[in-house]
């Protein structure tokens, strides 16, 4: 008894040291199991091994280049490494869990509207055999059969995220899969708070609260548009030019915005450029758009690393076992797979299509640059300005918007994940160095607590949302309201309960004719 009370408040005193190296083999265990399910679970058994191995050995080869050999001098003196208290994982496990339920993962508190898909998604790779195929005999909605009428589609969905949930579903039920994503969810996010640790070099705890109340300004035009008589949500000012914070990414793109986030730490971490394209292609598993934005980052990363080396030792970095055959794979596999459903991309075209005023058009782009990102550049660029990847996050998040793709403009909204999310930890680490200031004792300067005033100015947006989300969930609960049971919608996409979307599910989640594509011929089972 005397020696179990000694060494509990030891252990949780103890100082844990965490090296980029080590960090870099969490990750890819994170991100490349669900890959490898997918590949198990969707491919042909040959393509299925060979997939699997060539990603496996990929990742392998990358943590043992990173954790054997001197980073290169471009990059970085030495690796980037934290330590940090046993106890802080007591404080940040529910902490991360908590952000998670209000955000609805999981669907076990309140969720928005999103979530009925999410919850059909989950739910259909438990019940059904992949690669999933839905007939449409299955449906019972008599209005919804009679629409689709007869035959079977697939089911492609950028829904890597959810594989190991899925597997412990098949196994154990629904609710045990539900747990899991909470849970699987948490672990991405703990990993995020580390590495931003990492980046930060050393521990802090209001630097995790920092990222996830996160946003632009919305505050500023939301209250124009409310005192106007326009009208507006909190995050949704301006239809063709949507980006949105950090909290409202959980409640909305978790599956994305999650591993989007981790592999952005990755890049900025990175200390050599042998392993760029694995990183890169990395998020393209898991959100084809997320792809696009933090492709130019990845570029950047190239340059950086090699800007003073020869054209042989260039060409020595760049063809490498890293970049070049993880992204060949996840290519012919995740390409083929996500544009399987030509359906799902509408309303796309150069941004001043949408436009009939090349006035307001200007004025929509100004308050973009402006809101979104553009007074947080202003607030820190001082601290950055020879830091070449944050001025690539800021010319990414300009150049962007020039082309729109999907009505609500994913290609902005997800494609600038990335990016935003480098702007984001920069700002975040600047407002926790106000932070830390402001804390010292007999500290009583007026810049550092105006600095974190502004981060909770801007986090105006992600309060309301946590806000919202607490007290209907209590309502919810308490039987206050009637009860919004997110499978009212659809449930299925195999037996929609509710005809008002089927338009949303046919275009975004069924292939027709799915023996004739390239991914269902010649790759799937």
């Amino acid at each position: 008894m005397h020696t179990a009370e000694k060494l509990k408040p030891g252990f949780f005193q103890k100082e844990i040291k965490i090296t980029f190296s080590k960090f870099f083999l969490a990750c890819m265990i994170y991100l490349v199991l669900p890959i490898v399910i997918f590949f198990i679970g969707y491919l042909k058994p040959w393509w299925a091994i060979l997939f699997s191995v060539l990603t496996v050995g990929s990742a392998a080869w990358a943590y043992l280049d990173i954790a054997k050999k001197k980073p290169e001098p471009a990059l970085a003196e030495a690796e980037k490494s934290v330590t940090i208290k046993a106890s802080y994982f007591l404080w940040l496990i529910p902490f991360a869990l908590f952000f998670l339920y209000l955000g609805g993962v999981g669907e076990f508190g309140w969720s928005i509207g999103d979530h009925r898909v999410r919850y059909a998604t989950l739910n259909d790779l438990i019940n059904y055999k992949w690669p999933v195929i839905f007939d449409f005999s299955t449906q019972q909605n008599p209005v919804v059969a009679e629409t689709l009428g007869e035959g079977k589609v697939a089911f492609a969905y950028y829904f890597v995220f959810w594989m190991v949930p899925a597997v412990v579903g098949k196994l154990f039920g629904l609710l045990a899969a539900r747990i899991t994503l909470l849970l699987w969810s948490a672990i991405g996010l703990i990993l995020v708070a580390v590495g931003a640790q990492i980046l930060y070099g050393k521990q802090s705890r209001f630097l995790f609260i920092g990222i996830m109340i996160f946003a632009g300004f919305d505050v500023f035009p939301y209250f124009y548009n409310e005192l106007t008589g326009f009208g507006a949500t909190w995050e949704d000012w301006t239809w063709h030019f949507r980006v949105v914070g950090n909290f409202y990414q959980i409640m909305n793109v978790f599956h994305q915005s999650l591993p989007g986030w981790l592999i952005t730490i990755l890049l900025l971490l990175c200390t050599n450029s042998k392993s760029i394209g694995l990183l890169g292609s990395l998020i393209f598993c898991y959100s084809p758009w997320a792809a696009i934005g933090i492709f130019p980052m990845c570029i950047c990363k190239m340059v950086i690393a090699n800007r003073k080396l020869k054209v042989k030792e260039v060409l020595k970095n760049l063809f490498t076992i890293g970049n070049l055959i993880a992204p060949v794979v996840f290519i012919v596999c995740f390409a083929t797979f996500y544009t399987a459903n030509s359906n799902a991309t509408y309303d796309y075209g150069f941004i001043w299509t949408f436009y009939g005023s090349k006035l307001t058009l200007l004025i929509d782009y100004v308050a973009y640059v402006v809101f979104e990102f553009g007074l947080w550049v202003l607030l820190i660029h001082k601290k950055y300005k020879k830091d070449w990847m944050f001025w690539c996050a800021v010319a990414t998040m300009l150049i962007i918007p020039v082309y729109k793709m999907s009505g609500p403009n994913d290609l902005l909204m997800r494609g600038s994940m990335a990016p935003l999310f480098t702007i984001c930890l920069y700002a975040v680490m600047f407002v926790t160095d106000g932070f830390n200031e402001m804390m010292e004792k007999g500290n009583k300067k007026v810049k550092p607590r105006l600095i974190v005033l502004t981060l909770l100015v801007a986090a105006y947006t992600s309060f309301n949302f946590m806000l919202t989300s607490t007290l209907l969930t209590f309502m919810t609960y308490a039987k206050m309201e009637p009860e919004t049971d997110i499978k009212t919608g659809i449930e299925s996409f195999g037996n929609i309960n509710d005809e008002q979307y089927i338009v949303m599910v046919q275009a975004q989640f069924y292939v027709y004719d799915y023996e004739n594509n390239v991914f269902f011929k010649y790759l799937a089972k």
